[in-house]
């Protein structure tokens, strides 16, 4: 009997042990599936800061001047930032630096915050508040919901923000829930021009005594004997009565001089949906809890909302739930994994033809993934769509060791079963080993190499393969040889293949090493014409459900003219609404943006192109703007061209030439800049000089003509049932009416006579840029569009060759961004990736099979499993792109396990150079079944998602070039490598006896030829 040394042999001594082992393990995934945290992503701090500094009242010149190149020139010297954008703004200054994903980010937002607070005193003094931002996976809304009614709801926020917002923040698991389209009322101090200085007052100083009379403070303490008391002085208003017979001045009341009452804050933007008013709710969850669980307790609320009276009439719309999407992807997974799962099992079976020994390797399986699901709670990962992803690519690789171990073992003697196991297991014990190392090595650059968001992501799918395989290989080692120890049928000889065809045909191979080698170059070589006629395309992150329309809006306009644009769009959209498959409208609209999404019906029966070309036939004509469909994908995905200069304005001029001619080039949709010229705006220059001799400075003067059209926001009042409400002061509308009417302005009153705005100020109208972009602490400018079906290597040659015959001012320039960068970096270093996983294979080969030489036979399998995957390609009309990289990469350790097999077969019959080829067809031979059945396995337990168009996280990228990759390079290496490792571990053997014999017969020349002390 054979010494008891292995821990094959160890299990077999210890059953029950093992099963234990085993249930407990089984029980700790079962556990883990309900504990798992399940999320759309991995929970991931995105390496991105934001400095944002509200300030109103500059121009975008003055804002990049004071505060944009200041903090720029502060944070430049950050070390880890990737890239760094800029926008100035009438609003606001804002800063993107994007980080390098290594980056500890927690403390680079400690390095930033730091950084501001050495040049604040450098902006400007009216500066408030500066602001940073640091996103992450988790900050993304849950749910949100659209609220519309034929009534009008934008004076509903008391029924909405008590019968639903509060509901649902009471929630567990809820951290969040933001309204916004209404908004509460407020206490609404709207003085009368005539009245306010009729009585002599002036409206600055009654600005700062209305701040004056509503204060709380802490006095200090009065101590009386033993009692101590706490002094608060309290000047807050009580009551709206009270603001109204508030003395200002002289015995006159401030109601005598404003109307003070409750009025809903004037609209900036508003709502569509399906053509009504709307209203939207944002919910987001905890960190750490379950996504599904959360959302589910949240519209369980909405649905009890719906039936309550008080909501009668209103529609309850969920335009995005997370959770159906996490759902939905799993649920796509899930199938996709269970149907090839089940036609693995069945050509298992086949193969086979015993049920018992069928269920016995199919047993390590569902207990591989329950046990990777215990360990991924413990490790602290969440069950998402990238780990979910890579436990489906390693269902069909998880029979595989299973399949070879029961083999080996079935094939033994049964007379002495413990050891007709133990030596089954022992003669692949390497290979397996082997197999299972370099499927798992080639994520290892990946997790440990350069960071970016493809190899961040991809750590996710790794792990989830990586630990099923390697629970896989634990299984294949003790479990499942005490199964078959129990349980199986030994001296299975009869089920070995004979294979006379293809004993034939690898002896002829064999024999003719000449036709063979020039056989293999040519099926080598043959890889250039599918390589030239696959596309490189952007990976597709467009959704089916959905359209995008943005409206390029020039200049500002009233809110009932931009909703009257809108009206005009959907009017156009609902009378077309079969005919563009349309399920419902959504619309977006201000004094300055307009959009509109466009709900599709699923599954879309027309292609997205050729209905976003159906649609944007029909598009409306407006005299201040052009409706287009947005750039899908953000910043990293589409056309993007970028061009450099010292003016924004001269940037918008050269982009107004430049967006006709790419417009025109083939493949390019929807192409346009980001931003767009013909704003204006109307400067209010003031006679200093005549505002000197009626007593009035500058900032004066223009303090009153910003209450007057914006208003001033006041101290809450605190004494409302409802709690606070805010206070706001400002004059009446109709100043904000005309420019003659703002002429008309009342300043002050000045020897008992009335100076308007009009006598101290000259109003002229001027254009105005929305914003001055920086890229790179240089003035920049995007022009972008959606790519149509277009190779991008292709596509990117012939923008160069357009612009190229663009002459640009000196000091301007252009440069690439979008899918070209984003393509670029992840093409690169996926090749990169690629070319180390070989060498990782081939380092893990060299020292299991102690030989530098041998591991070079099952690498070509590598060569033909690419050419295989660009063949599939070209027959499938598949473009490349990142999925399929990815794809290809999980190829790689996959295409390699069977020669590894073979290889090692051949060395345990350790044949002389004059038995090597009959050793070798003998191996090759045993091998062929298991080979057929393991790939038959993989092959069957991707085609379904290779034949279904399951995409990522719903309505990412699809799935399927990455499962044809695997499928096409798989299948093709599997035929050629049956016949070339074989050949090419022949050949070099015989080239190392070669060189053998011929480094014997220098030594031996030597040992004659010189004297033996040299």
């Amino acid at each position: 009997m054979v010494k008891p040394t292995s821990v094959t042999q160890w299990a077999l001594k210890r059953p029950v042990t093992v099963s234990m082992a085993f249930f407990a393990l089984l029980l700790l995934g079962m556990v883990a599936t309900r504990l798992l945290p399940l999320e759309m992503w991995p929970g991931l701090e995105i390496p991105q800061i934001t400095v944002q500094v509200p300030y109103q009242g500059g121009s975008p010149e003055e804002v990049e001047r004071e505060i944009t190149s200041v903090l720029e020139e502060s944070l430049a010297t950050l070390s880890g930032v990737k890239r760094m954008r800029s926008g100035s703004s009438q609003n606001e200054a804002w800063i993107r630096m994007d980080f390098n994903w290594d980056e500890p980010i927690s403390s680079k937002v400690v390095e930033v915050r730091e950084r501001v607070d050495s040049v604040r005193h450098l902006l400007p003094s009216d500066v408030e508040r500066v602001l940073l931002w640091q996103f992450s996976t988790a900050d993304m809304p849950i749910l949100t919901l659209r609220l519309s009614s034929a009534r009008d709801l934008s004076g509903a926020w008391d029924l909405l923000d008590k019968q639903l917002k509060r509901p649902i923040e009471r929630l567990s698991g809820v951290s969040k829930v933001t309204l916004y389209g209404v908004q509460p009322q407020e206490i609404q101090i709207r003085l009368d021009a005539e009245r306010l200085l009729a009585s002599g007052i002036d409206p600055i100083w009654l600005e700062t005594q209305l701040r004056a009379q509503n204060f709380v403070m802490s006095a200090g303490d009065l101590r009386t004997g033993s009692a101590l008391w706490q002094v608060s002085p309290k000047g807050e208003y009580q009551s709206l009565d009270a603001i109204r017979e508030l003395v200002v001045r002289n015995g006159v009341k401030l109601g005598e001089i404003a109307d003070v009452h409750y009025q809903r804050p004037e609209m900036v933007d508003g709502r569509h949906l399906d053509r009504e008013y709307a209203v939207g709710l944002d919910v987001f969850k905890e960190s750490g809890a379950n996504l599904v669980a959360v959302a589910d307790r949240v519209l369980k609320v909405v649905e009890e909302t719906r039936d309550n009276p008080q909501f009668d009439g209103i529609e309850l719309f969920v335009m995005d739930d997370q959770a159906a999407g996490v759902k939905s992807s799993l649920s796509d997974l899930a199938s996709a994994g269970l149907m090839g799962a089940g036609l693995s099992f069945l050509v298992l079976f086949l193969f086979l033809r015993n049920p018992l020994t069928t269920l016995i390797i199919v047993v390590s399986v569902p207990l591989s993934v329950a046990i990777t699901l215990g360990v991924m709670y413990l490790m602290g990962y969440t069950l998402n769509i990238l780990s979910m992803m890579g436990l489906l690519l390693a269902v069909g690789m998880l029979i595989d060791n299973a399949v070879v171990v029961s083999e080996s073992v079935l094939q033994q003697d049964p007379k002495d079963r413990f050891a007709a196991v133990s030596k089954g297991v022992d003669n692949v014990a390497l290979a397996v080993m082997a197999g299972t190392l370099t499927t798992a090595i080639v994520f290892l650059p990946n997790i440990f190499g350069v960071k970016v968001q493809l190899t961040v992501f991809l750590e996710h799918v790794a792990i989830a393969i990586c630990l099923s395989l390697t629970a896989s290989l634990v299984i294949s080692r003790t479990l499942l040889p005490l199964l078959l120890y129990r349980f199986g049928r030994f001296g299975q000889e009869a089920h070995v293949a004979k294979a006379p065809r293809y004993k034939r045909a690898l002896a002829w191979i064999l024999d003719h090493p000449k036709s063979s080698g020039l056989i293999a170059v040519l099926l080598l070589a043959s890889t250039a014409l599918p390589l030239s006629q696959v596309n490189m395309a952007d990976d597709d992150e467009g959704n089916d459900e959905r359209l995008f329309i943005n409206y390029h809006l020039e200049g500002r306009h009233s809110l009932q003219v931009t909703e009257g644009m809108i009206n005009q769009m959907e009017e156009y959209l609902y009378a077309n609404q079969e005919r563009f498959h349309i399920e419902s409208v959504y619309s977006y609209f201000s004094t300055d943006n307009l959009q509109t999404t466009l709900l599709l019906k699923s599954p879309l029966p027309i292609p997205k192109a050729e209905l976003m070309e159906q649609v944007r036939e029909g598009f409306p004509k407006y005299a201040f703007a052009k409706p287009e469909f947005g750039w899908q994908g953000g910043d990293d995905r589409g056309m993007r061209v970028y061009l450099r200069g010292r003016a924004t304005s001269t940037l918008v001029e050269l982009a107004e030439q430049i967006t006709p001619m790419l417009a025109r080039i083939e493949g390019l949709s929807d192409v346009r800049s980001e931003l767009e010229g013909g704003q204006r705006e109307l400067v209010v220059r003031f006679d200093q000089e005549d505002l000197a001799r009626i007593g009035m400075t500058v900032q004066q003067a223009a303090q009153t003509l910003s209450t007057a059209l914006r208003g001033q926001t006041m101290r809450s009042y605190r004494h409302d049932p409802n709690g606070e409400v805010q206070i706001r002061l400002q004059w009446d509308p109709k100043w904000r009416q005309s420019r003659d009417q703002l002429q008309a302005l009342p300043l002050t009153r000045h020897d008992g006579k009335v100076v308007t705005l009009g006598q101290v100020a000259t109003l002229t109208e001027q254009p105005r840029l929305e914003e001055i972009r920086h890229e790179g602490r240089q003035t920049a400018l995007a022009i972008g569009g959606n790519v149509d079906d277009r190779d991008m290597n292709e596509l990117r040659e012939e923008i160069t060759a357009l612009m190229d015959t663009i002459a640009l001012p000196e000091g301007y320039s252009y440069s690439f961004g979008g899918s070209f960068q984003y393509q670029d970096e992840s093409q690169m270093l996926m090749l990169t990736n690629m070319l180390l996983a070989v060498a990782m294979i081939y380092i893990v080969m060299a020292a299991l099979f102690e030989s530098l030489l041998l591991p070079t036979a099952v690498i070509s399998s590598i060569l033909f499993s690419i050419t295989g995957v660009f063949w599939t390609f070209l027959i499938t009309g598949t473009s490349m792109s990142i999925m399929a990289m990815i794809g290809i990469l999980v190829l790689m350790g996959v295409v390699v396990n069977n020669g590894i097999v073979l290889v090692d077969q051949i060395n345990q019959r350790e044949p002389d150079l004059q038995r090597m080829r009959d050793a070798i067809i003998d191996a090759a031979v045993t091998r062929l079944r298991p080979v057929l059945m393991t790939v038959a396995t993989t092959i069957l337990g991707l085609l379904p998602l290779a034949l279904n168009d399951t995409r990522l996280a719903g309505g990412g990228p699809s799935y399927t070039p990455m499962a044809l990759a695997i499928i096409g390079g798989l299948a093709f290496s599997t035929l050629t490598s049956l016949f070339l490792v074989p050949y090419l571990y022949l050949m070099l053997c015989r080239l190392r006896h070669r060189v053998a014999t011929g480094v014997g017969n220098v030594i031996a020349l030597r040992a004659r030829v010189l004297p033996s002390w040299l």
